[in-house]
Order: C-alpha cells, then sequence, then structure tokens
C-alpha cells in the first residue's frame, strides 16, 4: 500500500490544480471536457465530517479523544420525544465521525446539519455519497448556533495567539482557516474591516468561513 500510496501522491495527476490558465484549458476542455483523465484537479465540496471537523480546528476546540457515546448537536427541546439517554452538552466540538445518526424511534434519523450535507442515513448501502450544493448548506455556515460557537472559540484564539496586534491576527485568521497567508489587498481590506477593533475578529471568523475557499477542496 505505501508502494502505491507513494505512486499516486507523486504523480502530475494528484498534484494538479484546481485554477486553470485559459490557453491550455480551452484545448483540453475540446479532448476531454468531463476531466475524465484529470487535466486539472477536480473541485470538490469538502463532505459533512471533515466541514465540521475544519471549522471546530481553526477554533482550536477540536476535541481529538478517541471513543465514547454519540453526541447530538440539537437542543433536547428540539428533539421529538424524550427517550433515550441525554447527551454531554459540552460534547458539541467532538470530531463529526462521533455525530449521531442511524435509526432511531424518537428522533429524525439524522442531525439537520448532516443532511445539508448529503450524509446518508444509514439504514441502507451507501458506496458513493451525493453531492449538492442547497440553501441549508449556506443557512449552516451563515447563522448556526454551531458555526456561532466556532467563530466565537476563533477570534478568542486570534486575540491570544496575536497579542492583540490586528495585522498579526489578520495573518493567523486567514492561515488557521484557508492553510495560507492573506494577499496584501485583502489584508487590507481585512483590516479595514476591523477599524481597529478587536471585538469584529468574530464577524472576520465569520466571514473567512463563508468563503467558498473554505467549503470546497482546491
Amino acid at each position: 500500500m505505501k508502494t502505491i500510496h507513494r505512486l499516486i501522491v507523486t504523480s502530475q495527476a494528484y498534484q494538479r490544480a484546481s485554477s486553470l490558465e485559459p490557453a491550455p484549458t480551452a484545448a483540453n476542455q475540446k479532448v476531454d471536457p468531463a476531466n475524465r483523465h484529470l487535466w486539472h484537479f477536480p473541485l470538490r465540496r469538502l463532505e459533512a465530517e471533515p466541514l465540521w471537523d475544519s471549522i471546530f480546528t481553526a477554533a482550536g476546540k477540536l476535541d481529538l479523544s478517541v471513543g465514547g457515546a454519540s453526541f447530538d448537536i440539537r437542543p433536547a427541546q428540539g428533539r421529538r420525544g424524550n427517550r433515550g439517554s441525554p447527551r454531554s452538552a459540552g460534547a458539541s466540538n467532538r470530531r463529526a465521525a462521533y455525530m449521531i445518526r442511524g435509526y432511531s424511534t424518537s428522533r429524525d434519523v439524522v442531525p439537520h446539519f448532516l443532511q445539508a450535507f448529503d450524509v446518508e442515513d444509514g439504514r441502507a448501502p451507501c458506496p458513493l455519497r451525493t453531492q449538492t450544493v442547497t440553501a441549508p448548506q449556506a443557512l449552516f455556515l451563515m447563522n448556526s448556533a454551531a458555526l456561532d460557537q466556532a467563530t466565537t472559540q476563533l477570534a478568542e484564539r486570534l486575540r491570544q495567539e496575536s497579542g492583540g496586534a490586528l495585522p498579526a491576527a489578520v495573518e493567523l485568521a486567514y492561515r488557521l482557516t484557508l492553510a495560507r497567508p492573506p494577499t496584501p489587498h485583502e489584508s487590507a481590506r481585512a483590516l479595514a474591516y476591523l477599524g481597529n477593533d478587536p471585538a469584529r475578529l468574530k464577524g472576520l471568523a465569520w466571514l473567512l468561513f463563508n468563503l467558498d475557499e473554505f467549503l470546497y477542496v482546491r
């Protein structure tokens, strides 16, 4: 397996980017419009579990503990019925692999977050998940309780690790969320948005989590 992995990751196909140069793109589109031969990286949206984990990793609060009971991100009053043991209120930053799903007579089969991002309910084999782009996905990233929690935590992390210096906080914010430094233009616009007010770091965190670049693998 290591030999196969080495072959894959050192191949030109694996190292291709999703951004395209106009001149060769036109020629390649004529020959292989479906990109079957992988002449560019196929743009893909993060699946539900990596997306959840990426949000709380950037916030510095992802719980990496292994094993234990599943957790439910929905508030108790919003569930159907009241049977079953309650979930820990502080467990919502665990890895999404432990998020509750599957059949139950007293609640929805899977949380709305997993439904929105195309996670199967576990009652039938699913060799390949669907990939949709829908309004509930955007709504989760815009105003869900989980994202509000993560933006608060990321803003606090930026304040602490930058020592209160807003230019350093902007640089760190881009590196934590997008895994790259900001361009000079992005840095200038972010600092203009902050307006020398550290309280607006929460809004900057929200903006970065809602970028397509955060949601898609390029």
